[in-house]
């Protein structure tokens, strides 16, 4: 979460991130009737970008309350919505990428 991250922000990454959330949960379900070791390997990272998100969704809402915002209602297209989760998500993918690449490299 930006510390700096307008009003509106907040409130439209509150509404957002548990829906990125379900999607990550539904995929690992999916997944997890496989025994297939690159699937597994999928499991595994959703399971990692999940406890991101969480954490993510925590900060925000934290901040939400620290700056007193109240729910209100969001305007934003469903396909506005799915930019935004795809965001969050590559974010994530980039981030846990990297780190792993360092993490190798450094062996």
């Amino acid at each position: 979460m930006n510390k700096t991250a307008t009003n509106e922000e907040l409130f439209r990454d509150s509404v957002l991130i548990p829906k990125a959330l379900a999607m990550i949960e539904e995929e690992a379900r999916t997944l997890s009737t496989s025994s297939d070791l690159i699937r597994r390997l999928h499991i595994a990272a959703a399971k990692v970008i999940h406890v991101r998100l969480s954490n993510e969704l925590d900060a925000v809402r934290k901040e939400m309350r620290r700056r007193g915002i109240r729910a209100e209602k969001i305007n934003i297209s469903r396909e506005e919505a799915k930019v935004i989760i795809a965001e969050k998500l590559a974010r994530h993918i980039r981030d846990i990428t990297e780190k792993l690449r360092r993490q190798s490299a450094s062996k």
